[in-house]
């Protein structure tokens, strides 16, 4: 490209920009921090301390939904139809529709170099491993980073060699202006920024858009905090209750005349915090003092602590769109098997995430390799999304617009070349293909013998 084409494409997009009021207001939003990090809206250390690190409740969840979409494999797909691809990309749920209309859309490329970057994304990771952290970090703080790693310069500039995720909790987005919203990230307080166009960010969205909040994703944990706090909270009531034998009173003396010292009460504390706790339960406790015990507050049955666990957890679950009886809730039992509760979790949780990474990573890779390539995950081994093999069977038997190898394709087999015929769309009327009509003798005994049919009749 000549400088005067450079510099009139470089003019025409700048006058596009100008027609955007989207651009205006996003400039608007900037200008306040432009040129510099912007913060998190709150502390998202937090959420990983006093959620996923001391919370079951968080951990389970997340631990949960992360490992499932860690598991899932990914690989190189060339469109065929992208009428077909986008509407395979509006589908919710890999059911029998799906996998059709995915057929149509894409054809697996088994030799691409990338097929390699998810099988090992780094040299210290395996692929599952790797985007159970992307998920967690996702699930935790609402943003995940991926560092995109690859040459600069030569014929594989751009291209994609590594993966490497970045803790959400020591990177931050550095505004830039109306053309480039993000100017790049820092981490650990570097002078030197990673280049927006080496990052891979992928948040939750956010009502915030003032100070920079909106370069951040929201938390489920913020929405929630109160509920792990009261969730922290209970399980700290239970475990002092349990250390002091659920003892919470005051011990005083029965003469009225005759009050405790200031020295006799720390004696007795003393004495009975010796006495007190898991390794002396059941110890009796021998004194010549008249003391008498008054209890203050409730205990943990009366405070319905159990009860409010339980609450808790719905509640937590309810936020990561999970069913809580998948977490030993069974008084809240929602689905009428486990099948279906283990399916609403790949509906609801798994696959939202999946499909944002995936359009994330195919807008990064976007022009950077010659092919008419799409990043996609292979949802279809999974256990709890899979249809009844044998309704799946007679639904595509009976469906004569796709070739014999599209159903092969659809029930996880290889495609069969050596027979032209399963290419061909065979019509119910007799099963004949629908090109039988131009076929010769000629032709008619050419396919009888790759077809390996003997005329017994001759």
């Amino acid at each position: 490209m000549g400088v005067g084409s450079w510099l009139f494409s470089r003019t025409k997009l700048y006058k596009e920009l100008m027609k955007s009021v989207g651009t205006q207001v996003y400039q608007d939003l900037l200008r306040y921090v432009q040129n510099r990090p912007a913060y998190p809206p709150d502390n998202i250390e937090t959420y990983i301390n006093d959620g996923y690190l001391f919370n079951p409740y968080v951990y389970s969840i997340v631990s949960f939904i992360a490992q499932k979409c860690g598991a899932i494999p990914w690989g190189v797909y060339e469109v065929k139809n992208k009428k077909a691809l986008h509407l395979y990309k509006s589908t919710t749920k890999p059911d029998l529709s799906s996998r059709i209309v995915r057929t149509k859309a894409l054809v697996a490329i088994e030799n691409h170099e990338l097929n390699e970057l998810f099988l090992k994304p780094n040299i210290l990771q395996g692929w599952a491993e790797f985007f159970e952290q992307v998920a967690g970090f996702k699930l935790i703080t609402g943003n995940s980073y991926v560092h995109c790693v690859g040459p600069s310069g030569g014929p594989n500039a751009g291209k994609v060699k590594e993966l490497w995720p970045i803790p959400s909790q020591i990177i931050k987005p550095v505004a830039g202006d109306r053309t480039e919203p993000i100017k790049g990230y820092q981490y650990m307080q570097q002078a030197a920024l990673l280049p927006a166009n080496q990052v891979i960010h992928i948040k939750y969205w956010t009502p915030e858009y003032l100070n920079g909040a909106f370069l951040y994703g929201v938390s489920p944990i913020r929405a929630g905090r109160r509920v792990v706090t009261r969730s922290n909270a209970s399980y700290d009531a239970t475990v002092s209750s349990f250390q002091n034998m659920g003892a919470f009173g005051i011990i005083s003396s029965t003469n009225e005349k005759s009050e405790f010292t200031e020295e006799q009460a720390e004696m007795i504390e003393k004495r009975f915090d010796r006495k007190t706790g898991p390794k002396n339960w059941g110890k009796p406790i021998i004194t010549a003092a008249d003391i008498k015990w008054q209890q203050i507050g409730m205990s943990p049955v009366d405070l319905n602590i159990i009860e409010n666990d339980k609450l808790d957890l719905r509640t937590l679950c309810s936020i990561y769109h999970v069913p809580s009886e998948l977490f030993n809730d069974s008084a809240n039992k929602t689905y009428s098997n486990t099948k279906e509760a283990g399916s609403a979790v790949y509906t609801n949780a798994v696959l939202p995430l999946l499909n944002q990474f995936r359009d994330a990573f195919n807008m990064f890779i976007k022009g950077k390799y010659p092919e008419n390539i799409y990043i996609d995950y292979d949802a279809s081994m999974i256990s709890e999304l899979q249809d009844d093999l044998a309704m799946i069977t007679s639904a595509i038997g009976n469906s004569w617009w796709i070739t014999p190898n599209e159903r092969r394709d659809i029930m996880n087999f290889a495609a069969d070349e050596a027979n032209p015929m399963m290419n061909e769309y065979w019509v119910p009327m007799g099963l004949n293909p629908m090109g039988a009509e131009r076929l010769d003798d000629a032709a008619l005994e050419e396919v009888e013998k790759r077809l390996r049919i003997n005329d017994y009749l001759s």
